[in-house]
């Protein structure tokens, strides 16, 4: 006898079985060659038996008979696939007609063994392949329930996370109001008695001998110097709040550069007396759009460093068109200047000096050049700087003078400008 070698990766042990066959002695045949493999073997003389017993076990695979009396296998098929789809059905028939096997198959058989059984392991390997077929059915299954918790879990976890941001979003809303009144109330209860001690010093000044008291001459001005360095300091670190809170509304003018240059000077005239400062206007009819608050607080707070780090030594304003059809502004010192490193990683950082400390040799809270980058970037202005240690900076602005977009201009393409233009715009200091 021809033996039949099975392989497979399911183990048929303990596996209940139930099997539907009106003829008694191949209902017996398969429960004991089936037995020997470990399953466990109901037998059914009937479809209405086999139904019961179905009920009574629950088990893993059935096996039946389609000629029977009373209710044939077709009815036993319907039934088992209608109520329990995943529990496989392997069909033992000897009617050996086609037609009967694919009825069978449509209505939800999934093997079928011809009778007579000459090789019970062919029966036993259409056992194997419905157990391996039903075991993966029910572990994709699985895999599928696992997965749409997982998705549950993880939409209602993302839901939770999106409520939790627009409940932090609202606090940082609500937080960002607040510090912007309470810096509004701060700078009003500062600036108000140091806006009228500065004028009561004054008044007070012009009524006495400073000439007579040197020491009385220098408290006055200690005074007045700390006064407007913490009045500036309030309001540097309001501006600064309103760009980093984006609350700062532009409304682009037309503004003469050559005018606001002037301004800012008589403006840091007061901090800065005698200062001699060099402006090369090339056309002091020249006019641009853009915010003019912002365009003077880049000149104020530019200026004011190359005033700050240059000592007593000259600086030059210088102002040219045109670069690729651009305005470009120029503010040169001859002071400490700054390492390539500084200039590369913090100088338009917020609250950021070279020299820090408060041991260091120059006042200031490290916000002038943070603000200036950022107003540049809010009017489209390019922001050039070269310096060296111990031999001044140079910071160079391009303005388009429209409100279109400022083309990019390159580093290079500026310097080559000011060499072809050297002796219009430097000159000996």
């Amino acid at each position: 006898m021809e033996q039949i070698k099975v392989n497979s990766y399911y183990n048929l042990s303990n596996t209940k079985m139930l099997v539907i066959d009106d003829d008694e002695s191949l209902s017996k045949s398969i429960k004991y060659f089936f037995e020997d493999l470990n399953c466990l073997v109901t037998t059914a003389k009937s479809g209405e038996e086999g139904l019961e017993k179905f009920k009574l076990i629950n088990p893993e695979i059935v096996l039946v008979d389609l000629n029977m009396p009373g209710m044939g296998g077709h009815g036993v098929i319907s039934h088992i696939s209608r109520n329990y789809p995943d529990v496989p059905i392997v069909v033992v028939s000897g009617t050996g007609i086609i037609k009967e096997a694919i009825r069978s198959m449509n209505l939800g058989a999934w093997e079928y063994v011809s009778k007579p059984i000459l090789h019970f392991e062919e029966l036993e390997m259409s056992v194997l392949r419905a157990l391996e077929k039903a075991f993966l059915i029910k572990e994709n299954k699985t895999y599928k329930q696992d997965l749409e918790k997982l998705v549950r879990k993880r939409t209602r976890q993302l839901f939770e996370t999106i409520s939790e941001l627009e409940v932090a979003k609202k606090e940082l809303e609500q937080a960002n109001t607040l510090k912007n009144e309470f810096l509004g109330q701060i700078s009003h209860e500062i600036r108000t008695p140091l806006n009228a001690i500065l004028s009561y010093l004054d008044l007070i000044s012009m009524e006495i001998d400073f000439e007579s008291s040197e020491l009385l001459k220098n408290g006055f001005e200690a005074i007045n110097k700390g006064s407007r360095r913490l009045i500036r300091t309030i309001e540097l670190i309001i501006r600064m709040s309103e760009l980093i809170t984006r609350n700062y509304t532009l409304e682009p003018v037309e503004v003469n550069v050559h005018d606001l240059i002037k301004e800012a000077l008589i403006q840091l005239s007061h901090i800065y007396p005698n200062r001699i400062t060099e402006l090369v206007c090339e056309d002091k009819s020249v006019n641009i759009k853009i915010d003019e608050y912002s365009l003077l607080q880049i000149l104020l707070n530019t200026i004011d460093n190359a005033y700050k780090f240059s000592g007593n030594k000259p600086i030059k304003i210088s102002v040219t068109k045109n670069v690729q059809g651009h305005l470009l502004l120029e503010i040169e010192d001859r002071g400490v200047g700054m390492s390539s490193e500084f200039i590369n990683t913090r100088l338009f950082s917020p609250f950021s000096q070279e020299h820090t400390g408060y041991t260091r040799d120059y006042e200031g809270n490290g916000l002038g050049m943070a603000l200036t980058k950022g107003y540049c970037d809010l009017n489209n202005v390019l922001i050039f700087v070269n310096s060296e240690k111990e031999k001044g900076t140079r910071i160079q602005f391009v303005f388009n003078g429209t409100e279109k977009k400022v083309e990019e201009v390159s580093e290079q393409e500026v310097e080559n400008f000011v060499q072809k233009n050297k002796n219009l715009n430097q000159k000996t200091y």
